[in-house]
């Protein structure tokens, strides 16, 4: 945790015209000094697929294609990024990135739930997996958990500590595994669990699910394979759906959305009833997710594979007295004819009394004690060894950052955190490395002219200094916050 701030750096160069250093060595609870950018309100993130009539992806919309609707109120578009369709160029030696291939990481935890499917659907469906899942031609990010019919999560092939993977070797012991696991939970169904109790134990364990893939850089999905979405509602009068009306719903939503989790319904084996499909589908329109019904496994993962690489982000303030604690309804219509749009139709307006700087705080706290780096914004880094250390230069991927524009001027307002990383904290422990010393903090305001925006929209924001580093440094994470949204990304790299 950041807790004071150290010189960030001797000696550092942006390479961009115009561009001035800002607080070297301000910490950002600081507000009101040395130029600090106060953040909007709390922003609602859209991540809308776009489908033309074949199927196939659209990927060349523009901000003017997209209108938006927050209860029945219309919205400006504040943040608006294409899918990244031309990959990116090979990493040069000594260069790092949180965006491997170009693209934002993706990563899938499979939940196969008994709890709210009959018997022979579960029997079904479980053979099935057996046979599918080991063939599945890509498996580093696919993860795969039980909720057996007491409403406990059993790991088949957990998120590990490090949030990474070890290839397809699961896939070799996935049937054994699978085939062990099932006979110890596919018995029959405990006495005493009434239809509550079912559904708060369904969505506290899709929560937990949550929390383990919030771990993970990137896009986050959740393929829960169900054969009903459980509800029962509150006692108060409600003149919305089972959804606004139901025990548990919003708190889930709310974690999920904090998360950026998507859930996939995927209805596996029979026949839906029309209020199962209905159920599933609005589950799917809560998250942003998409409903499967009786698809081979392979193809549903194929299929949310692709969504997340053709994946737009749109970000839009609502007003401050619209945050209510109540359910909002979105209207996202696009202007080009004949598209389907893939996209959460609401959102729980929770309100959010932590002030601007917490906000920013609690971003930089929660990127720094992550443990695995962050891939909300687009970084690069290069590193080549100097007499004290290393020479750093960051190229940050301009599209992923919220740019005022004024007489002609753009400007855009980050904060820039180092952390030197030494020995390991533990077998298996990600982050875990120890910090060496505390983290230092800058803050960093980039101006450019028009000309000069549209080439950094192209080869990004340059920011080069050099960095001295003791003998016990191992690593550095780097820390790359957006104060006008406060997104962020990170990159850790070895020192030597």
């Amino acid at each position: 945790m950041v807790k004071r701030t150290r010189p960030l750096i001797e000696m550092w160069t942006v390479f961009m015209p115009r561009m001035r250093r800002f607080c070297a060595a301000l910490f950002i609870v600081a507000t009101g000094l040395c130029g600090q950018v106060s953040a909007p309100p709390p922003l609602v993130h859209l991540y809308p697929v776009i489908l033309d009539s074949k199927g196939q992806p659209v990927t060349d919309l523009t901000t003017g294609d997209f209108k938006i609707a927050d209860q029945g109120k219309s919205q400006t578009i504040l943040l608006f990024r294409r899918p990244a369709v031309n990959g990116a160029p090979a990493l040069e030696p000594r260069e790092y990135t949180n965006r491997p291939g170009g693209g934002t990481p993706h990563s899938i935890a499979i939940l196969f739930d008994l709890l709210n499917s009959g018997d022979a659907n579960r029997v079904d469906t479980w053979h099935s997996l057996a046979k599918s899942i080991p063939l599945l031609e890509s498996a580093e990010q696919v993860y795969f958990y039980l909720l057996n019919l007491e409403g406990e999560l059993v790991p088949v092939h957990p998120i590990g500590l490090q949030g990474s993977d070890d290839g397809r070797a699961w896939l070799a012991t996935f049937e054994k595994d699978l085939d062990r696991v099932m006979r110890n939970a596919n018995l029959a169904r405990p006495a005493g669990i009434d239809r509550e109790d079912r559904t708060k134990r369904t969505y506290h364990q899709l929560e937990v699910v949550s929390n383990q893939l919030a771990t993970l850089p990137g896009r986050r999905d959740i393929v829960w394979i169900t054969n009903t979405m459980p509800t029962i509602t509150n006692s108060f009068p409600c003149t919305g759906d089972r959804v606004e009306c139901g025990l548990y719903v919003a708190h889930m939503v709310v974690t999920l959305d904090e998360h950026g989790v998507m859930v996939n319904p995927y209805f596996s084996s029979g026949v839906p009833e029309p209020t199962t499909s209905y159920e599933l589908e609005q589950m799917a329109l809560l998250t942003g997710g998409h409903a499967y019904y009786l698809q081979d496994i392979r193809e549903v993962l194929k299929q949310a594979a692709r969504n997340a690489t053709n994946t737009y982000e749109i970000a839009y303030a609502p007003s401050p007295e619209s945050w209510d604690n109540k359910f909002h309804k979105i209207h996202i219509a696009c202007e080009r004819k004949g598209v389907k749009l893939q996209v959460k139709e609401r959102y729980y307006a929770l309100p959010d009394t932590r002030t601007d700087a917490q906000r920013q705080k609690d971003a930089l706290d929660a990127c720094y004690q992550k443990p695995s780096d962050s891939a909300g914004i687009g970084l690069r880094v290069k590193v080549s060894p100097t007499s004290k250390g290393i020479h750093v230069e960051i190229r940050v991927d301009a599209a992923d950052l919220l740019w005022r524009e004024q007489d002609g001027k753009f400007s855009n307002a980050l904060t820039l955190v180092l952390s030197d990383l030494g020995a390991s904290a533990g077998s298996g422990a990600g982050l875990l490395r120890r910090p060496v010393s505390e983290p230092s903090v800058s803050n960093i305001n980039l101006e450019g002219s028009k000309e000069q925006y549209d080439k950094m929209t192209i080869e990004g924001a340059r920011i080069a200094f050099d960095h001295a580093v003791s003998d016990e440094v191992q690593q550095v994470r780097v820390i790359v916050m957006d104060r006008g949204t406060n997104e962020v990304g990170s990159v850790t790299f070895p020192v030597r």
